[in-house]
């Protein structure tokens, strides 16, 4: 089953009021010699045209004529063969054909990936809300309501709506007091998680875990950036009764490696649409297994993602929680075959034997939508100044 062609396509998502960009979807397609043609997602915010030129001017005369079962051989040449590599551009690019090569393998064996993976450890796959456009014109009491009667039991929201001009410290008693909120509203039986984002120094990190722990969150994501590891560390230390997340911005197993060995996070949030696909985030999985640290996928894309990220946390054994943004109506108008969530998890009997990952595009309506470039977010200080992020 050799590689014929490798496509990439970029799908842009519209604000909730049709106007504008709220993110641009990429779908990596892979054909064969055999007539399968495989689909992945390489999502990747701000650098969507590089990681399309990357999957098209790079791999793909690299990998054109390969076997497409030979997976690990395609990740190693495709890591390998660069010596510029572990840029968020270059595995997002490899994840996309990644995804796209276990979707084929798949379909080629009659089988879904997560069978070719080991096969299952759970019988579902546990999924969270992320407050966000699909929830547009509804405020977050209601948003929160609302993910309750869709049938989800975990909820996560941002770091609070935001000071202007951008003040730390006045934003840790904002963030409390919204998430106070939220715990009054959903009662204790509802899983709750901060995405803070990095935004955070680190006095004004340990000020709203401290705030944040009388609620009994699942875990605080980011509440410092991740450009150094020793503030989350300190952080770790000082609340051993609270979960850290990290891990959306690091990228394969050698930039999580440091992480893991030092004990600086508990929950891994690894992305499979930049950490070089399924056969990296199983890898990575299996390595903080070791050290006893759980798997939360950070999963805010499209429905290959999800369909990908499900899979493979069907087969792995530290798998925590999903994260799922639903971009409505696109999310459900782009699949054919659909990803399908029953009360809030993916239900993997209800995905049955699908073959591959069982998702399916409408391509047409994937074409009809270009790319467009999505506006900045900057917050400033009092000065001008924009904080240490």
């Amino acid at each position: 089953m050799k590689i014929t062609d490798i496509r990439c396509h970029v799908m842009s998502i519209p604000q909730p009021d049709g106007t504008g960009c709220r993110r641009n979807w990429i779908f990596v397609e892979v054909e064969t010699d055999a007539g399968l043609t495989g689909i992945g997602e390489a999502t990747t915010e701000y650098h969507e045209q590089a990681v399309k030129a990357q999957v098209e001017t790079e791999l793909r005369p690299r990998l054109l004529g390969m076997d497409a079962a030979q997976i690990e051989r395609i990740w190693q040449l495709g890591f390998r063969d660069f010596w510029w590599r572990r840029g968020v551009v270059h595995t997002s690019a490899m994840s996309g054909v990644d995804m796209a090569l276990w979707d084929l393998a798949g379909k080629a064996t009659g089988l879904p990936v997560y069978r070719l993976l080991g096969g299952l450890v759970r019988e579902r796959v546990r999924c969270y809300i992320r407050y966000g456009p699909e929830f547009a014109g509804v405020d977050r009491d209601t948003a929160a309501r609302r993910c309750r009667e869709l049938g989800f039991d975990a909820f996560k929201h941002g770091w609070g709506s935001p000071t202007v001009p951008y003040d730390g410290d006045r934003q840790v008693d904002v963030a409390v007091a919204e998430h106070t909120r939220f715990r009054e509203t959903l009662g204790p039986g509802t899983a709750l998680m901060i995405d803070a984002g990095g935004m955070f120094d680190p006095q004004q990190a340990h000020r709203l875990i401290a705030g944040l722990e009388p609620l009994n969150m699942l875990f605080v994501e980011e509440p410092t950036n991740q450009d150094t590891m020793e503030p989350t560390l300190r952080l770790k230390r000082d609340f051993p009764g609270v979960k850290i997340a990290v891990g959306e911005r690091l990228i394969t197993r050698w930039d999580f490696r440091p992480w893991f060995e030092a004990q600086a996070l508990d929950v891994c949030q690894a992305d499979i649409c930049h950490v070089g696909g399924i056969s990296e985030l199983m890898k990575i999985a299996h390595f903080a297994e070791v050290y006893g640290i759980q798997m939360a996928p950070h999963n805010p894309y499209g429905p290959v993602a999800l369909a990908a990220c499900a899979h493979a946390a069907a087969a792995m054994q530290n798998f925590l929680i999903l994260e799922h943004c639903p971009i409505q109506p696109w999310f459900d108008q782009v699949q054919v075959d659909k990803v399908p969530i029953v009360a809030g998890h993916v239900d993997l009997a209800a995905l049955g034997e699908r073959p591959g990952l069982g998702v399916e595009l409408d391509m047409d309506l994937v074409r009809s939508r270009g790319h467009v470039a999505l506006t900045g977010r900057r917050y400033l200080q009092a000065d001008g100044a924009t904080p240490l992020l």
